[in-house]
């Protein structure tokens, strides 16, 4: 009788895993949420897209709904009303860390305490050093017909006459500044300026802004069907090699041998820096790739398949076990590709598996010192 009561048992759990429903219920939100206002799930699960249509929640009298089917696994999300800049917040305006779906839980309860934009500007006062400046206009970005802003950080020593590498990172509203984060800052210029102060390494760090609206389109050459995004990657790659790094060199003093050149991102972020990495290898010697969507397309492997490696370009791979369920096997995946494509040592690539890494800004901004180390051989006093 046991017996069969545990076979029933595990028949159930695995019918659960297998099509479970899960409904998510906001039945608390601030008071100015007005009537028309749509709020989204942005996810792992749906590329963190804040204005994804099926991912809208529908509102009853006094409360949201969404219906989700075949809920497997425990994954992380956050909810907007349709931007990063309309995320929700704590009750002081600050970024709260990502939420986390927990199976076999069939109905989620969320309070919302607060909106982004419902906090003024002067509340979410800037964090960014005062050698982090705007470039003096946004760029075009020739084959996309659309302009961005970039934000660039100074090393303290900059004054000096001498060359310095450069760090080109995407989602550059999260990298300096708490006030423009749409998840958390990663604290890159605390971070610079304290590897400056305590072992010399000094460098440019160009953050470029994304466009939330055209993020996942640009942070993917390949198409996802599914989702009917992407597609955009390649030409955005372009952009960051062929336009914006131009740009730098030609303004700034900086050293333009591809190991003096780094190309870092997280997530959708981290997808398209291996791209460009393995792309424009005359043009960026060291990568930094951090809890890449891969789920985003399989086509990725067969791209990283394809390329031989640079004799001296460098690779570093960053993913937590706290993440997506196959996050830890991806990267394994793409370790061995790269392996097959010539990267087949520690000189070449390096995979770190954090067991308390989260998909987050907070575990990216921990880990991106010795990310440094790795790339550019820093060695602490």
């Amino acid at each position: 009788m046991k017996a069969n009561f545990v076979i029933l048992s595990s028949l159930i759990l695995l019918s659960f895993r297998l099509s479970a429903q899960v409904v998510f219920v906001v039945d608390s939100f601030p008071a100015r949420t007005r009537p028309d206002d749509t709020i989204f799930m942005a996810s792992e699960l749906n590329g963190w897209n804040p204005h994804d249509i099926s991912w809208a929640f529908k509102r009853t009298t006094n409360r949201y709904e969404l219906k989700l089917t075949h809920v497997k696994d425990t994954f992380e999300y956050k909810l907007s009303r349709g931007s990063w800049q309309l995320v929700e917040v704590d009750s002081n305006g600050g970024d709260i860390r990502n939420r986390i779906y927990f199976p076999p839980t069939d109905t989620v309860s969320i309070k919302v305490n607060g909106w982004r934009d419902m906090f003024e500007a002067a509340q979410r006062k800037s964090t960014a050093s005062t050698n982090v400046r705007f470039l003096p206009s946004t760029l075009e970005m020739k084959q996309l017909n659309r302009r961005r802003a970039v934000r660039l950080y100074l090393p303290p020593n900059y004054s000096k006459r001498q060359q310095f590498p450069v760090i080109y990172m995407h989602d550059g509203q999260n990298v300096f500044d708490e006030a423009t984060s749409f998840a958390g800052e990663w604290r890159v210029d605390e971070i610079m300026d304290s590897l400056y102060y305590s072992c010399g390494f000094a460098a440019i760090v160009v953050a470029i802004y994304n466009d939330s609206k055209e993020r996942i389109n640009e942070y993917s050459p390949w198409r996802n069907d599914s989702l009917g995004m992407g597609g955009d990657g390649d030409k955005y790659a372009y952009f960051v090699a062929k336009e914006l790094k131009p740009f730098i060199d030609k303004n700034y003093r900086t050293n333009p041998e591809p190991k003096f050149n780094a190309v870092i991102g997280s997530s959708m972020g981290g997808l398209i820096s291996l791209y460009i990495g393995l792309k424009y290898p005359d043009a960026f010697g060291r990568v930094g790739v951090f809890s890449p969507s891969l789920w985003f397309s399989p086509k990725v492997f067969e791209y990283v398949s394809k390329y031989k490696r640079r004799a001296d370009q460098k690779i570093y791979l960053l993913a937590g076990e706290k993440e997506s369920e196959t996050l830890v096997e991806d990267m394994k995946m793409l370790e061995h590709h790269l392996y097959k494509a010539g990267y087949k040592d520690e000189d070449y690539v390096k995979m770190k598996i954090a067991p308390d890494g989260r998909h987050s800004e907070w575990f990216w901004s921990r880990e991106f010192t010795e990310a440094l180390e790795y790339l550019f051989e820093i060695r602490k006093n």
